[in-house]
């Protein structure tokens, strides 16, 4: 279990209604781009750089991603659409 799930979640709460559209179809192909450079990049970065390093080099990506996560991505639990609208565009 990762956080891929919990994004296609966040998406969908986290873009005001009129916005939504356009801001989850962003995401989406933000995902997609992001995985094919993964997915194309993995074998010459494991040869450049070895796999314990390039393994090394996805955990910091992560870790990154968790700070970013937790300093500003608002909690929507137990809120509703339009609460968590009016705590974002604060």
């Amino acid at each position: 279990i990762s956080f891929g799930p919990i994004s296609w979640l966040m998406v969908s709460e986290i873009f005001p209604l009129r916005t939504r559209g356009r801001g989850i179809s962003m995401a989406v192909l933000t995902n997609f781009a992001s995985n094919a450079v993964v997915t194309f990049a993995f074998s010459p970065l494991k040869e450049y750089l070895g796999a314990e390093n390039l393994f090394l080099l996805f955990a910091a990506i992560a870790l990154v991603s968790l700070l970013f996560i937790v300093t500003s991505v608002p909690e929507t639990k137990g809120l509703s659409l339009e609460d968590i609208e009016s705590k974002i565009l604060k």
